[in-house]
């Protein structure tokens, strides 16, 4: 493929932002490869609020520093792409919105493909993540002007609230980078002093407390004050994007992928005790494969949902 000669770089971020509507994302930012993160994750890191997800430690360094993932770095794209804000389920057990339809890695990998292709022809090496690498995407979101981060660690968007999925490009091509924005959580503190573990704390989640770190990532059993304020959180956990008032959004929802939209059998379905056969039926597209049957039993039992 050759690229093009000469162009003007809006007209790279014409193209991307057109490609990028086309195939279902909501938003394009644009943000400097070498915008300074602080120390914030460090921090994070040192005060062992990840806690055995030692592989943000190891990924440290190329968070901080882009160009270890793509040398000659000079942009980092940051897209949107938003998933169902209703709880479909209805049975007990629940799970947490991004994760009730297909896994949104294999969906949005294609897409990706596609937009790197789009800016290969500017000239461009790119990149491409759908949360699958060591990317600040919250980070590089916000410094791109696409919301800020919540006090739940989130990035919320002035109209559309919080609840998107986010992927991101590194290229090598110099991009116009969007304007960062001023936080608006004001005095609010309702995500956490909604959250049933006291997780949240000035803008910062400790994953030791973190329902979604014990459902998903956590390797040893859920501790017994964690699993007593649960509730029936089965798999992950929205009750900070529930309460924060920036999810009743300000413009019309965009229309949800199919794809990410929970089956009808699975909205009664009853989690509580899968065989592995069933679990391998069950969620065969879901990203709720990852974690495996004993986990799901071992979170239902720990819930007393079974």
């Amino acid at each position: 493929m050759s690229p093009l000669p000469d162009f003007p770089a809006e007209s790279a971020l014409q193209a991307l932002r057109y490609a990028a509507e086309q195939l279902g994302f909501s938003a394009v930012g644009v943000a400097p490869a070498d915008a300074d993160q602080g120390d914030r994750l460090a921090n994070w890191l040192a005060d062992g609020c990840h806690g055995d997800m030692e592989w943000m430690q190891r990924h440290l360094p190329a968070r901080l520093n882009p160009q270890m993932v793509l040398p000659g770095v000079r942009s980092v794209v940051i897209l949107t792409y938003e998933y169902a804000r209703a709880d479909a389920r209805t049975a007990a057990g629940g799970i947490a919105r991004y994760a009730q339809g297909e896994d949104y890695h294999k969906l949005l990998a294609p897409k990706l493909a596609d937009l790197d292709e789009t800016l290969q022809w500017y000239g461009g090496q790119q990149r491409c993540f759908a949360d699958s690498g060591p990317v600040s995407e919250r980070f590089f979101a916000a410094r791109a002007g696409l919301g800020w981060i919540g006090r739940n660690g989130l990035l919320i968007r002035p109209d559309r609230g919080s609840y998107c999925f986010l992927a991101s490009i590194l290229t090598t091509l110099t991009l116009p980078c969007g304007t960062p924005m001023h936080p608006h959580c004001g005095n609010c503190r309702r995500c956490e002093q909604a959250c049933p573990t006291g997780a949240l704390r000035e803008g910062r989640c400790d994953a030791r407390r973190c329902l979604a770190y014990w459902t998903i990532e956590a390797k040893s059993p859920m501790p017994p004050d964690i699993a007593a304020a649960a509730g029936e959180h089965l798999y992950g956990c929205d009750t900070c994007q529930n309460a924060c008032p920036w999810n009743r959004p300000r413009t019309p929802s965009s229309r949800i992928d199919p794809h990410l939209l929970m089956p009808a059998p699975l909205q009664g379905a009853d989690l509580s005790n899968p065989d592995d056969a069933a679990f391998a039926a069950t969620f065969a597209s879901s990203p709720i494969r990852r974690i495996g049957p004993d986990h799901l039993r071992a979170n239902a039992a720990a819930l007393r949902l079974r």
